[in-house]
């Protein structure tokens, strides 16, 4: 927006009727909210709310159309909290010890909306402004719906001068049998259809007047007189102006204590809506004006303004879209037009009895009546069609307990559903990752082809579940029939293994650990040993409980490696020693004991100590390849402490195969994990051998190019399992 020092005369009469008009529609909001505010029993208290409402409207224009990131944007007294704040004061009224104070009423008002306001800076400054994306949008639906039907009975009750509870068909036949509510319902229609038909911002306060004279001309005709006027209840029975009541002015009668801190419920009710409401309307304008703004910048402004609203007789403001719109769509450009909207509403206040002596009840009434229908109609009827049977059943079952129980009891009901409903949902996505077995996933160790194939033949006695999320009692129960399903498959003799992983768990709670301890004595009583693996803070406490028949390794490749071993042994073969000799082995992979012979004068023997490098990442490749004789080396990258394995070669394997082939620098460190030993073949070696021995040479070549592919083929099942998921 522009900067107002800069207008031209044609731009300054702009921006001020800009700012007159968005300020005529914050007065037609500001003094139906102060008759919502002060209905029925209390209409005594009206020429205080209109201060209030005044103040606030006042203050929430000027104030954020000086500190919002979006210049456009007014505040002022809202639907959805003023509701909430209007059943407070009536119930607070109700008590036999407040009947007739206005003060505790005020302290009760003034009061929320300091808590509101420290709630606010709070969030803002601990930067939690996107906590609301938290909250289940049936939730809100059902809060702005039932907030909507609680504007709406408030319209009512202008003109109605009903107790707040009506019940029972012969209540509502009496109430139908009232003009002043045949004529709001009427009225209200009508702004319903005229209001979404024609959007320009003038047609509001327009509207607003000609109704207002209509029905004053109609009384003028049907032979009311004022005074008549006034006792029949068409006309408020008000002739003083606005009641300005700061904080400092209060405390004409003891505050009792004890009675507003009995609404504290209802205070963390307007709490919870209000930062809704704030952020709901931020997160709309932001969208409309195409803005990237601040959600913890707008509460913390927020806060600083309710608190000058409070201290200044002004009552909980914020940020309203409607009203914000108007400046929109009139094209204002800088921040002058809410500054003059602004001072519109404070002008107001020397004509509070020319305004509210006469204006009539019902089109106070008619607005509030449109603006709840209004909010019904979007949160009940259109958002069927965007919401799935649950979440809107959702939204009535709130709408239902704010119209027969109460608003506070709603917001509790709301927040318990939607924890349900969460935990109902979340347990349908299920706690397991990936559901695997042996076949499809391996440790890194490389295995002699002996140890392989046995590997492939049994890989379904190996099964592993990679777990998610949060396990709790929802998710618990499905991994446990998992683990039960798996324990029903009989394999005959051969041992199975089962592998938890519990890497990507984020926590689990006490009836997690009640399955754990279940899964680890069934495990014990089928034969099957459990390995479970990548425990942390949120899942080691409950996992203890399962005892000691688990067997717990850091990460899901120690705890493949573990499972694989106990399979092996199950079968007569020792991981650990080799099956048959470096002769036997290379005989077999050539396809004679005459390549052999061949080879052997042409390998170099290399005995290397446990924690010895065999070579190291980004040396000079010495163009040579090893084969491992016994012993066991780990390829692992230099991050920190001993780095990451990348693999584990046994016996009967190779290792720097590519040096054969290229001249680039070793990729990774390679490590004897205990005493080993290897011979080295090099390019030289192979050369010679294309002149002495050539179908050695050729079977040499064809032996590495199947080591090779096999290792790729063995990372393509890995990756294949891994995309299938559970």
């Amino acid at each position: 927006m522009q900067n107002p020092h800069h207008l031209v005369p044609s731009a300054w009469a702009r921006e001020i009727a800009c700012g007159l008009i968005a300020g005529a529609v914050a007065l037609a909001y500001a003094l139906s909210y102060a008759a919502l505010l002060f209905p029925g029993a209390l209409r005594h208290l009206i020429p205080i709310g209109v201060g209030l409402a005044l103040v606030n409207a006042a203050i929430g224009c000027i104030w954020l159309s000086w500190r919002s990131q979006m210049p456009f944007a007014l505040a002022g007294p809202d639907g959805n909290t003023t509701s909430i704040l209007a059943a407070m004061a009536a119930a607070l009224a109700g008590t036999a010890a407040a009947t007739g104070d206005a003060t505790q009423v005020l302290v009760l008002i003034l009061g929320t909306t300091v808590l509101c306001a420290l709630v606010f800076l709070a969030l803002g400054i601990g930067r939690l402004g996107s906590a609301v994306r938290f909250v289940p949008y049936p939730v809100i639906g059902g809060f702005l719906a039932s907030t909507g039907w609680l504007i709406a009975i408030g319209g009512v009750r202008v003109v109605a001068d009903l107790p707040p509870a009506t019940e029972g068909i012969e209540s509502l036949m009496i109430l139908l049998r009232n003009p002043q509510v045949l004529v709001t319902i009427g009225l209200s229609l009508l702004y319903l259809v005229l209001f979404r038909r024609y959007k320009h911002p003038a047609v509001m306060p327009a509207v607003l007047l000609a109704t207002a004279v209509s029905l004053l001309v109609a009384l003028y005709l049907t032979g009311f007189d004022e005074e008549q006027a006034r006792a029949t209840g068409w006309l408020f029975d008000i002739g003083t102006t606005a009641q300005w009541t700061p904080a400092w002015r209060l405390g004409d009668g003891a505050i009792r204590w004890s009675l507003i801190a009995g609404q504290w419920l209802d205070m963390l009710a307007v709490v919870t809506v209000g930062v809704i409401t704030l952020l709901l309307g931020s997160s709309g304008l932001e969208v409309m004006s195409r803005r990237d703004i601040s959600f913890d910048r707008e509460l913390r402004e927020h806060g600083w303004m309710n608190l000058a609203a409070a201290a200044l007789g002004g009552y909980l403001s914020i940020i309203s879209v409607g009203r914000s719109a108007v400046l929109l769509q009139t094209g204002a450009r800088t921040r002058l037009a809410g500054q003059v909207a602004g001072g519109f509403c404070l002008l107001a206040m020397v004509a509070a009895p020319l305004l509210l002596g006469w204006l009539p009840k019902t089109v106070l009434a008619a607005f509030l009546l449109y603006l709840g229908l209004s909010l019904l109609h979007d949160w009940v009827i259109r958002s069927r069609d965007r919401l799935g049977l649950a979440d809107w059943s959702l939204v009535i079952v709130i709408l239902a307990t704010t119209a027969t129980i109460g608003f506070t009891l709603a917001v509790l009901a709301g927040i318990l559903a939607s924890c349900l409903n969460f935990a109902l949902s979340y347990s349908r996505l299920g706690v397991v990752q990936h559901d695997l077995d042996g076949t499809g996933i391996r440790s890194s160790v490389q295995r002699p082809a002996k140890h392989r194939e046995l590997l492939t033949r049994h890989g379904p006695s190996i099964r592993v579940l990679v777990l998610r999320g949060v396990i709790f009692f929802g998710t618990a129960s499905t991994l446990l029939d998992r683990v039960r399903g798996f324990l029903k498959e009989k394999r005959g003799d051969i041992e199975r293994e089962l592998v938890l992983d519990f890497s990507h768990v984020d926590s689990a709670d006490s009836s997690a650990a009640l399955t754990f301890t279940k899964i680890a004595q069934l495990a014990a009583s089928n034969q099957v040993r459990l390995v479970v693996c990548g425990l942390g803070p949120g899942t080691r406490a409950a996992m203890a409980d399962a005892g000691a028949t688990a067997i717990v390794r850091p990460t899901l490749d120690l705890a493949l490696d573990e499972a694989e071993e106990g399979l092996l042994l199950s079968q007569g073969l020792d991981p650990q020693v080799p099956d048959e000799s470096l002769g036997e082995w290379l005989g077999r992979e050539l396809g004679g004991p005459q390549h052999w012979e061949a080879l052997e004068p042409l390998l170099q023997r290399r005995a290397l100590r446990s924690g010895e490098m065999l070579m190291a990442q980004g040396d000079e490749s010495d163009e040579s390849v090893y084969l491992i004789e016994r012993g066991r080396l780990a390829v692992r990258l230099p991050t920190h402490g001993e780095g990451q394995r990348l693999a584990s070669l046994m016996s009967g394997t190779i290792v720097g195969e590519m040096a054969l082939y290229d001249q680039a620098p070793r990729s990774a460190n390679v490590v004897a994990e205990r005493k080993s030993v290897v011979w080295g073949l090099s390019r030289g070696a192979v050369e010679h051998l294309h002149t002495t021995a050539p179908d050695t040479a050729m079977q040499v070549h064809a032996f590495i190019m199947r080591t090779m592919a096999e290792r790729v083929r063995q990372a393509n099942a890995a990756i294949s399992a891994l995309q299938r998921g559970a």
